[in-house]
């Protein structure tokens, strides 16, 4: 792609160490051997401010950025963001995996059918990602889909899902709607345990966890995306340059083999096909917000 052995900077709206920044500096990694430049990963944490970074760099091929789902929900909620899928260029989504109920193992909960019935009669309070998150929606979602009245579901805001862990882990939330994937170690481990996935298939990596269908009956599922972008305007040759380099980390057995012991799920779409991806996912998202109510949330106070 360039003689230049500058490095690329990829921006990271979330903190270093979480799952975002985990499958970034993956990428990162296998990227940075296709175009021959260091790509250096750069944390610009809080959901909102992150996005409209990666938006605002220079669209020449030398800023690129991990963005995810939540691009196709923070402008649906009044007075928080303008921001689109379409202010940026779509190069390809590697990751796209669900959320789970995640609990602490000790929690009183047998299965999902006991953790929504005690959540019909009881406020609990979740965690996991800003009050707009997708981690926040998804349980929103189903409480909705389950007849659970949404004033009963409390929310602390954290700039990363596994900080949402954290706050079940030491009693300060009751349960984190995270991904399996980034609540691997307290699952592998026994000191948390997830209900359900709301996934429409078992995760490989955790194949005895249901799925909400199998769980309560209940067809629902969130599927949340990370995926490689650069700003708005990038020249259509620097942006082919790098689809053929994401195309080819997808085929890399090092990249395949990272991503299988972290136990990351990979759905790739490159170029067109993640843009449609996008457009259809911020549809999805906009049309069930709106179904939802305010009450998903509609600010943050992390940015």
């Amino acid at each position: 792609m360039s003689n230049n052995i500058s490095p690329v900077s990829m921006l990271v709206p979330y903190v270093q160490g979480g799952g975002s920044d985990q499958r970034a500096r993956l990428t990162a990694k296998y990227l940075a051997l296709e175009i021959g430049r260091p790509v250096e990963v750069i944390n610009c944490p809080g959901a909102v401010s992150g996005h409209q970074a990666i938006a605002d760099a220079a669209p020449d091929g030398n800023t690129i950025g991990l963005i995810t789902g939540e691009i196709g929900m923070m402008h649906w909620h009044d007075g928080l963001t303008e921001l689109t899928p379409a202010d940026y260029t779509p190069l390809a989504v590697p990751f796209v995996e669900s959320s789970a109920v995640i609990v602490r193992a000790d929690a009183p909960y047998a299965d999902l059918s006991q953790f929504l019935e005690h959540c019909r009669h009881n406020t609990v309070v979740g965690s996991g990602g800003p009050d707009f998150s997708v981690w926040k929606f998804s349980l929103a979602g189903l409480f909705r889909a389950a007849g659970v009245p949404l004033a009963h579901l409390e929310w602390i805001e954290t700039f990363s899902g596994e900080q949402g862990l954290d706050n079940v882990m030491e009693g300060h939330a009751v349960v984190a709607p995270i991904t399996m994937t980034d609540a691997r170690d307290p699952l592998k481990s026994g000191a948390a345990k997830a209900l359900a996935t709301m996934e429409d298939v078992r995760h490989a990596a955790f194949p005895d966890i249901p799925t909400v269908f199998e769980a309560v009956g209940i067809p629902w599922g969130v599927a949340h995306w990370r995926g490689i972008v650069a700003p708005k305007g990038l020249p259509p040759a620097i942006a082919e340059g790098y689809v053929t380099a994401l195309k080819a980390v997808a085929q890399n057995p090092g990249f395949n083999a990272e991503a299988q012991a972290n136990a990351f799920t990979l759905r790739w779409r490159f170029g067109k096909e993640f843009s449609d991806y996008m457009q259809e996912d911020d549809k999805q998202f906009g049309e069930i917000i709106k179904a939802i109510g305010a009450s998903t949330g509609r600010s943050t106070k992390l940015d």
